[in-house]
């Protein structure tokens, strides 16, 4: 079986949002793979971090945001494991990354963060970057199926899952999560329009 280290980089550790959204990770991945945790928030030491990479055959990343940053936790790791890049410890090895946000950031922060692994060696299968946002989960419930599609939620999770697995078996069976059913330019936001028809 391969092994995936799940990497919990949020300053919240294992009593965090980051940490729901990795344990729906776990559930996901746990029945094909094995799994095994590194917690930044407890400030591992660099060798066990090197010890633990080494052994992994693929990675889940998770992280909040922070000023549309990744936290100060996963900085240091990145900071503390630079001149590794290119080691054996990442090249061509596949990845998954997860944001969780009270609003905004995520997006930006996920795809910036994709950028740094893949210098360090790391590839992402298909539907690999995901940010949960609290913002989401209040309007999901609200929202019409259109709407719905535009939203991630937990329930992507598995996505990301399935697709991680296919990356490491060498199959591409790709998942796909779903979407706004073609409907790009449709225009939305009428405030000004029905002021203005008002006065």
């Amino acid at each position: 079986m391969k092994r995936v280290l799940i990497i919990n980089g949020a300053l919240g550790g294992a009593a965090g949002n980051t940490a729901e959204v990795l344990a729906l990770a776990e559930l996901a991945l746990s029945q094909n793979h094995i799994i095994e945790h590194l917690d930044l928030s407890r400030q591992p030491r660099l060798d066990r971090v090197l010890e633990t990479v080494q052994r992994a055959d693929g990675f889940v990343f998770g992280t909040g945001t922070y000023w549309d940053s990744w936290s100060s936790h996963l900085q240091r790791f990145l900071e503390e494991t630079a001149h590794t890049e290119g080691f054996d410890y990442w090249v061509g090895k596949p990845a998954i990354l997860f944001a969780t946000a009270h609003a905004v950031g995520a997006k930006g922060l996920l795809s910036r963060l994709m950028g740094v692994l893949n210098v360090y060696g790391l590839w992402f299968p298909p539907m690999a970057a995901l940010g949960i946002t609290y913002v989401n989960q209040v309007a999901y419930p609200h929202a019409n199926q259109h709407l719905q599609n535009e939203l991630w939620t937990p329930a992507d999770v598995e996505t990301l899952c399935h697709n991680l697995g296919q990356a490491l078996s060498g199959e591409r069976n790709w998942q796909r999560w779903p979407n706004n059913s073609g409907r790009y330019g449709e225009k939305w936001l009428t405030c000004a329009t029905e002021k203005l028809k008002t006065e």
